[in-house]
């Protein structure tokens, strides 16, 4: 037999139970506590701790997301930051741009950079093309760290 899951729905007030991936009951906060129903038995603690203890329930934390698919947010090997549509190596600028919708207009250029604004560099990820256009770059870097080793003075 496997262990019972609790998977966060509302956090702190209301868990989903699961044993070998079916439902079978639920977690709720009312005023003095928590209720756990199991098979329509509902059986009340005064708090998680107890009901973690008692009733042998673990619970899953609220930050527990499947990962993400790394190969839809690199563009040729470097970090875009989010979704990729239509990702391409620019031949002419050297660099590996990208679209945030299949749709869009504006270009991306994948990668941390170093972008002299105002008198000033500033580490950018995935800046907008026309930037890179309009002022002096440094980048392509794989990581932030490669970027701010590469600061330019």
């Amino acid at each position: 037999m496997q262990m019972i899951t609790a998977k966060p729905v509302v956090d702190k007030q209301y868990w989903i139970l699961r044993q070998d991936g079916h439902k079978i009951g639920n977690i709720e906060a009312v005023d003095d506590g928590f209720q756990v129903k199991i098979n329509n038995e509902v059986t009340r603690f005064k708090t998680v701790n107890m009901i973690k203890q008692r009733a042998a329930i673990e619970f899953e934390t609220v930050g527990n997301k499947p990962s993400r698919d790394p190969a839809t947010f690199h563009v040729h090997g470097f970090p875009a930051g989010c979704r990729v549509h239509n990702p391409i190596w620019d031949v002419k600028h050297k660099l590996p741009l990208y679209t945030k919708d299949k749709k869009s207009k504006s270009w991306y250029a994948a990668g941390w950079y170093q972008v002299k604004q105002h008198r000033h560099w500033e580490l950018l990820q995935s800046p907008k093309l026309i930037s890179l256009e309009r002022y002096p770059y440094q980048g392509p870097f794989l990581t932030k760290e490669q970027a701010n080793d590469k600061s330019v003075s």
